[in-house]
């Protein structure tokens, strides 16, 4: 590993490999470890993204609809007032307001801990909103329209609430690595984060207000983007190098040093014993 803080933030927000401390610094995993050590995933998500955005954006989605229509009346069928108000609920936490409130809430309690990560929080929380609009435009699908439980504004594909909560849930394990060193409670950060996603990716169709196929495509945007911003946050880290991540290169340095040494020290010499002259042999 090399010695400049840089090159620590680098390595150590890019992979887990080599790295032995604080969560934040030597993370499970990453976006990025995840998908860019496996190629064949990226492309087959890419392709997958490309389809459904071709199909949905040719005769409004007719294509799509063999198999989203079933879904989702099959799934208004099924409703419960219970369920109702369970996915009432967790939808609002993707919905824009609460985002972009608690996304600025984050950037701010985060800031004197580390820029980088607040940073990660401010573009994740700010650029979300304009990809979201981009490609809704051009993409121009109509929401379903059978038995809604909320009114849904503007174009449906894919779904704006889903890739909300990739940008702000998908940073929680990032935002807990500042205040623990106990990888259990990463993991179950982890476990809460995927949780809230996928709760609301569900409450979309649940709700009405989303075809499956635009709840589908919200998952795939939403991970390139929190790819991006993983990217981001490593070129952060490079430029505003958090106390966690200098101590970290610090001990990187020491041990490195200590290796150094071990390696110059000269070899002991073996001393053989001496035989007195006349001894017999």
């Amino acid at each position: 590993m090399e010695t400049t803080s840089a090159a620590a933030a680098s390595t150590s927000i890019a992979s887990s490999e080599g790295c032995v401390g604080h969560v934040h610094t030597a993370p499970p995993f990453t976006p990025s470890s995840v998908l860019l050590r496996r190629r064949r995933l990226l492309i087959a998500l890419g392709a997958l993204l490309v389809a459904l955005a071709t199909a949905a954006a040719l005769g409004n989605g007719q294509a799509l609809l063999t198999w989203d229509e079933p879904i989702q009346k099959g799934v208004e069928a099924n409703r419960t007032t219970a369920l109702n108000d369970v996915f009432l609920a967790v939808s609002r936490l993707g919905s824009t307001v609460f985002v972009l409130v608690a996304g600025t809430l984050g950037a701010i309690l985060t800031w004197r801990k580390c820029r980088a990560v607040a940073t990660a929080l401010l573009v994740a929380t700010f650029a979300r909103p304009a990809i979201e609009f981009i490609v809704k435009g051009v993409i121009g699908r109509d929401r379903p329209d059978f038995d809604r439980l909320v009114a849904g504004t503007g174009y449906s594909f894919p779904s704006g609430h889903v890739m909300a909560a990739i940008a702000l849930w998908g940073l929680l394990p990032v935002v807990v690595a500042l205040y623990t060193r106990r990888r259990a409670i990463w993991w179950a950060s982890v476990a809460v984060s995927a949780t809230l996603i996928a709760g609301i990716a569900a409450s979309r169709v649940y709700l009405g207000v989303h075809w499956f196929s635009d709840v589908t495509a919200g998952l795939v945007v939403g991970t390139f983007f929190l790819l991006g911003v993983d990217k981001i946050l490593i070129r952060a880290h490079r430029r505003f190098p958090c106390r966690m991540l200098e101590e970290q290169a610090e001990r990187d340095r020491a041990a490195q040093a200590e290796r150094d040494r071990a390696a110059q020290a000269p070899a002991p010499v073996e001393r053989r014993a001496r035989v007195p002259v006349g001894s017999a042999v």
